[in-house]
């Protein structure tokens, strides 16, 4: 995007994005709150572009949105994994219940 402040919050997005990313990546929770608000911003601000900027907007836009999936890839494999460790300590939890110590009757 060519107007100076939609670009600036472009790339805010999309390094936060990056920056959100590594952390998942590395095992760390994050908080996207505020996010969809965000990109929502952007999309207006392209949208209110001069017809001469929007195609320049919407390649930025496509490559924000490849940036969201891998994202949501990253959250979706970090969810999964958090699952199954749940689902792991459950199991010794209640293996643990019915484990004789040879204290019980």
């Amino acid at each position: 995007m060519t107007d100076a402040p939609a670009s600036a919050d472009l790339a805010l997005v999309s390094e936060t994005l990056g920056t959100a990313r590594a952390a998942i990546e590395a095992g760390h929770i994050v908080d996207m709150s505020g996010l969809d608000l965000a990109v929502a911003e952007l999309c207006a601000a392209a949208v209110e572009l001069p017809p001469r900027h929007q195609g320049r907007a919407a390649r930025k836009l496509a490559r924000l949105a490849q940036d969201l999936s891998a994202l949501a890839a990253a959250l979706a494999t970090q969810r999964e994994t958090l699952e199954r460790m749940a689902e792991a300590e459950a199991r010794q939890r209640a293996a643990g219940a019915y484990a004789t110590d040879g204290t019980q009757p």
